[in-house]
């Protein structure tokens, strides 16, 4: 019998080295990320990239049959790294990196492209970067499956995916299986991100009834696959010929766009220059997310190619990519599903590489067709299998009419092509290809179809809402997609406020406090709710306030009420499974074990895949005596890498060695233990992991070792000589983030109150659930503890600036942290940021920056800052000469800083020349001003407007007595329409201002008035508006830590422009008089 091959073994790649990952804690609390909220805490945060590659031994393992090639990086996020179709010449069906080049797009830093991400519980996968627990497993019939699970690192749900190839087939499996293993609602999604390799011959393709797609959100949508309308400010009804955005070579800016509708399960891509490509196939029911994304085929994305890989590929530059996604439970992103309290979700995905026939019409696990009605009236017709297939029959029928009927073997290898028969019928709708009882395909006539999706709308404010129910669907959209900047307190607040027991909106408000830890009014919130619900009828048609009223209570303490209310919770079959659960752990910490016994049956009634409830079962038999018949056993066969599963069944070797010895997996186990009131097993685990070492991995991994093990300990064992030795251990990376750390660090500063670091550790937990003012209290309490504490003091200094406003506290706070560690760069930056904001002098934050120079050089925000200060002290040959000796990385979303610095310089230098007689040198430095050397890591983004520098190059070649081709610039900055800037198309910006000049220099001298009125009435408007984030922002990552008053940013940017149009008409109404 064949069997597919697995081995794990040590991969050398070379690799660019990352920074430490920053000690201080990020609290990026309005940061527009992938569309919904970009925090970070308590993922250590990592923003440098090193410049050069050294060779780094990874984790790896191979899983190859006769058709498949595969190779797996568990410690990079267990992502595919390689997947190759070895009877095509080994071509790389998901995009090959050569190395590995991270650059700085993920949630918390570090990010590569290529071969495949599983992006879960939100896009970008928060443990993208981060090491998974690996289990390969061996099946009898020769299939091999490579598992790979983490706990999320931020909501603590279990995601685990294992690769599976059978031998004998071309087909590459994902089987996922998604565990809530908390008691509380959580949201998520899922998205396989597949990078293929693309050039001007690669072409995707989406089921034949896909007429539409949309954007991030649905805020907007193109017709498909030709492009007739504007689509991420591109004119693509005006590039005819070229708006077929099925083809990358089309598609200039970064874009993305998702399949609203079709009735099909598959799509994919195809190389015709390998003459191969891939097909996805899952189950539409479940899996509708189908998504192109791309960087574009232009200059800004070519830079962001460099940034990603080294390898050339047929563009003849670094290879550019587009990935091409598949959403589980969500079909857009973002698309957040829900997972109930200790809910599992399982399904599979399929991939599998094809060769020769061209994009395809239909497919599923086991075939794909192709029908294509040529230019010339034949018929272009393909068959292709993913396993072998003798004597299979494939037919193609015009209505009754058989046109083919042939009996071959397929496989692989071997698919089946003619395209020699014509078609002479009126209409290619009558045909019907098919492999007998495997697939069927009849062509389908899209232009028929209708749109059934909306483009999406921001919803009113709470107080323009006019119903109670419009206020509460609009909170829980914003809680589920996790808005960055839109809050769903702000439409509960209304809510209460028009009928404080409305049921709904207290419920939900109950588990936002909760799960911020606020458990006494988390109670207030749920009692209100099952007053109202109970007000006619004591059983309500849901228990969920029953159910975390109970679970809130159990976290006070308070477990006969809270017995009472999950019992309560149980009558209603939704919360069943839960609720018995949660009974079964408070019996268990009352000994009640017959008790728990019977519970924990009940709760696995109604949900036979909840894990906790299976293992606890198997503890409680132990305590009463009893076998536990294989029950663990049983679960390690579905979930291997369940750590509370192994570790209960006594292979603590196995338990070590899959669990890497982890600490925040051996927290959660810990508090599982808690939980049922097993203190004694939760001491003993923490024991051994204190008396073993963690397995190192391949990529940083900070978390691996945490204080809060020793204070939970402490903690467990009310041991006050424990918690002292907990208390003298290093602060770095105390970033707690469980509701249980919140317990644990509460009772420590109960007992001691000068233990600084449970203060810090408590604060950054408050803030990060945005408990602001406690954080300050918490950080002041440490600080008068420690006042030598840095990251204390710097952590104060945001809070008092973005909090409470007090300017000076949080100038002085940073002036002691960095005072109390001088050699942190991160506290050099952020202090000079702040200084910016505060309004301090240009000339002193320059001088205070070349005091450490050799701080300034570890960080690139720093060194561009540097650049635009020497530029605003008119020094730029200063800001280029350090702009371009060095190697910047850039952030996804936030790109243009570096460029716009070096645009800046070169243009100063060149006014400078002309000014002085110079024009041979002006116009030198202005045409470098249009080149940005690649070092940057930027590139002009193809909507970026640029017409203060063709303005000032046609200036220079005015002054050469180039008058020809003066002219062209200046026509060329007078044609510009609008700007491109933080991601969004924008009517005017100060560049305008460039336009107007140059249509004066044209003589054209009404148009320029009139631009100049435009732009005015423009800035006028604007100004008028209350200021905010976009609704429908996609990247924004404002990495900056202090938080602007946007209304004030607004102001002083159109009043600026305002000002540069009145100095604008001032130049025209001169020339008039001229």
């Amino acid at each position: 019998m064949k069997t597919t091959e697995a081995k794990r073994e040590p991969l050398v790649i070379p690799t660019y080295g990352l920074g430490a990952p920053e000690k201080n804690p990020l609290f990026f609390e309005k940061r527009v990320y992938q569309g919904s909220c970009g925090k970070v805490y308590p993922v250590p945060f990592i923003d440098k990239v090193f410049d050069t590659p050294d060779p780094k031994a990874y984790d790896s393992v191979r899983l190859e049959n006769e058709y498949v090639r595969l190779v797996m990086l568990p410690e990079i996020g267990g992502r595919i790294f390689l997947g190759q179709d070895k009877v095509n010449n080994d071509y790389d069906f998901f995009y090959r990196q050569n190395e590995i080049k991270p650059a700085l797009v993920g949630l918390a830093g570090p990010w590569i492209s290529g071969g495949v991400e599983f992006n879960w519980p939100q896009h970008h996968r928060p443990g993208t970067y981060m090491p998974t627990d690996v289990h390969i497993e061996e099946e009898g019939d020769g299939a091999r499956t490579v598992w790979m699970s983490e706990h999320d690192p931020i909501n603590r749900m279990k995601g685990m995916h294992g690769i599976r190839l059978r031998p004998d087939s071309a087909l590459v499996e994902l089987k996922a299986r998604l565990y809530n293993r908390t008691p509380f609602t959580q949201t998520f999604l899922w998205w396989a991100n597949v990078a293929a390799e693309v050039h001007d011959n690669f072409q995707s393709f989406f089921p034949p009834d896909v007429h539409y797609v949309a954007d991030h959100a649905v805020r907007a949508q193109s017709s498909f696959p030709i492009a007739n309308n504007d689509y991420y400010g591109v004119d693509y009804a005006s590039r005819a010929g070229a708006n077929d955005i099925s083809w990358y070579k089309n598609i200039p800016v970064p874009t993305s766009y998702m399949v609203c509708d079709t009735k099909f399960s598959f799509f994919g891509g195809y190389d015709y220059n390998a003459q191969g490509g891939f097909i996805h196939v899952a189950d539409i029911n479940i899996s509708p997310g189908k998504k192109q994304w791309t960087w574009g085929n232009h200059e800004f994305g070519w830079a962001w190619d460099r940034e990603l890989t080294d390898r050339v590929g047929a563009t003849g530059r670094p290879a550019p990519y587009v990935e091409l996604m598949a959403g589980v439970y969500t079909d857009n992103q973002p698309d957040f599903s829900y997972l109930q309290p200790y809910e599992t979700k399982t399904f599979s995905q399929f991939w599998w590489p094809y060769k020769k026939i061209g994009p395809v019409q239909n497919a599923n696990k086991d075939a794909a067709l192709r029908l294509v009605l040529s230019d010339e009236g034949t018929l272009d017709l393909g068959a292709v299998v993913s396993r072998k297939m003798e004597g299979v029959r494939i037919l193609l029928r015009e209505r009754d009419k058989v046109l083919i009927d042939e009996r071959v073997d397929l496989s692989p290898e071997d698919p089946w092509q003619n395209q020699s028969l014509r078609f002479e019928g009126e209409d290619i709708g009558d045909l019907e290809l098919s492999i007998e009882n495997v697939i069927t395909y009849r062509p389908i006539d899209a232009s028929q179809l209708e749109r059934k999706r909306e483009v999406a709308t921001e919803p009113a404010s709470p107080e323009e809402t006019e119903t109670i129910e419009e206020l509460y669907l609009t909170a829980e959209h914003l809680e589920q997609y996790r808005h960055p900047t839109r809050y769903p307190e702000l439409y509960w607040d209304e809510a209460l406020k028009r009928d404080p027991q409305d049921a709904r909106t207290n419920i939900a408000y109950g588990r936002s406090k909760l799960k911020r830890g606020l458990l006494e009014e988390a109670v207030t919130h749920f009692e209100t709710a099952i007053k109202r619900l109970t007000h006619r009828h004591p059983n309500p048609c849901t228990s969920e306030a029953h159910y975390f009223l109970g679970v809130t209570l159990r976290f006070l303490g308070r477990f006969e009420e809270a017995y009472a209310a999950l019992f309560k919770a149980t009558w209603n079959y939704e919360w069943r499974s839960a609720g018995y659960y949660e009974l079964a752990q408070i019996d268990c910490s009352r000994g009640r074990y017959e008790s728990a016994l019977e519970h924990c049956d009940c709760a696995l009634d109604t949900n036979r895949q909840f894990n906790k409830a299976i293992i606890l079962k198997s503890i409680v038999l132990g305590k009463l005596g009893r076998t536990s018949e294989g029950l663990l056993d049983s679960l390690l066969e579905v979930d291997p890498l369940d750590h509370w599963a192994r570790y209960v069944s006594e292979d603590i070797e196995g338990f070590l060695l899959k669990s890497r010895n982890d600490a925040q997996t051996v927290l959660d186990v810990a508090y599982d233990f808690a939980d049922a009131g097993l203190i004694e097993e939760a001491i003993a685990v923490l024991e051994l992991h204190h008396s073993r070492s963690v397995t190192e991995v391949a990529v940083p991994n900070p978390l691996q070792e945490s204080q809060l093990t020793h204070y939970v300990l402490a903690w467990l064992k009310k041991d006050k000589e424990a918690l002292k030795a907990a208390s003298r251990l290093k602060s770095d990376y105390l970033f707690p983030s469980r509701l249980h750390d919140q317990l644990v660090l509460e009772w420590a500063l109960g007992v001691n109150p000068e233990d600084s670091n449970a203060a810090y550790g408590l604060g950054n937990y408050y803030f990060d659930r945005k408990r602001h003012e406690e954080a300050i209290a918490a950080w002041e309490q440490a600080s008068r503890v420690s006042p030598k504490f840095a990251t204390v003091h710097r952590n104060l200094g945001i809070a008092y600036w973005n909090i409470r406003r007090d300017v000076e506290a949080a100038r002085v706070a940073y002036a002691r942290a960095v005072e109390c560690d001088p050699s942190d760069a991160r506290l050099w930056a952020e202090f000079d940021q702040l200084k910016a904001k505060l309004g301090d002098p240009v000339e002193e934050r320059l001088q205070c920056l070349l005091e450490r120079p050799d701080l300034v050089s570890q960080r690139d925000d720093c060194t561009v800052a540097l650049a635009e200060l020497y530029n605003e002290t008119g020094q730029p040959e200063l800001a280029l000469d350090i702009l371009l000796n060095r190697r910047f990385h850039p952030w996804e979303g936030g790109e243009g800083k570096v460029l716009r610095q070096y645009t800046t310089a070169r243009l100063l230098i060149g006014q400078r020349a002309l000014n002085t007689g110079d024009a041979e040198e002006a116009l030198e430095q202005f045409e470098l001003a249009m080149q940005p050397p690649q070092n940057l890591g930027e590139a002009y983004h193809l909507l970026q407007a640029k017409a203060d520098v063709s303005y000032w190059t046609g200036m220079a070649l005015r002054a050469l007595g180039r008058e020809e081709e003066a002219v062209a610039q200046f026509e060329t900055s007078a044609n510009e329409a609008g700007d491109f800037q933080a991601m969004a198309v924008t009517e005017h910006s100060e560049l305008s201002f460039y336009r107007g000049l140059s249509l004066k220099e044209l003589g054209r001298e009404a148009e320029a008035e009139a631009l100049f009125e435009d732009m005015k009435s423009f800035a006028v408007r604007e100004r008028k508006k209350s200021a905010q984030v976009d609704y429908f922002a996609t990247s924004l990552p404002l990495l900056l830590v202090f938080e602007d008053d946007l209304n004030e940013t607004r102001q002083r940017e159109m009043n600026e422009l305002i000002r540069l149009t009145e100095e604008g008409l001032e130049k025209v109404e001169g020339e008039k008089l001229v």
